[in-house]
């Protein structure tokens, strides 16, 4: 792992795993837990995809982000307890387009 590609994920955890924590009340550390496991995972497959992409990488970074929302989020649908599919977008959703804006500032 590249040290940028390194500082990208633990930036991305930094601001992700809070938001998606607050959003679930009574499951904070169960969310936190799969929102750091989801997260690291779809960060480093997009950031290794990402490198060998060629065209614009504008577009497939967009396109990767929402195809990251929404893997996250279903990831939250299935660990959560009493929260359905709304909640779980709008963390997921809140989340990525946080660390996203924090990365254009970043990077």
């Amino acid at each position: 792992m590249t040290p940028s590609i390194a500082s990208a994920l633990a930036l991305t955890l930094v601001i992700e795993v809070p938001i998606v924590a607050l959003s679930y009340p009574g499951e904070r550390f169960r969310l936190a837990g799969a929102c750091a496991v989801a997260t690291s995972v779809t960060n480093l497959v997009m950031n290794a995809w990402l490198s060998r992409a060629s065209g614009s990488y504008d577009i497939y970074l967009l396109g990767s982000e929402i195809g990251a929302s929404l893997i996250e989020a279903v990831v939250y649908v299935a660990v959560s307890r009493g929260h359905g599919v709304g909640t779980a977008l709008v963390a997921s959703g809140l989340a990525n387009a946080a660390s996203f804006a924090a990365g254009l500032i970043a990077f």
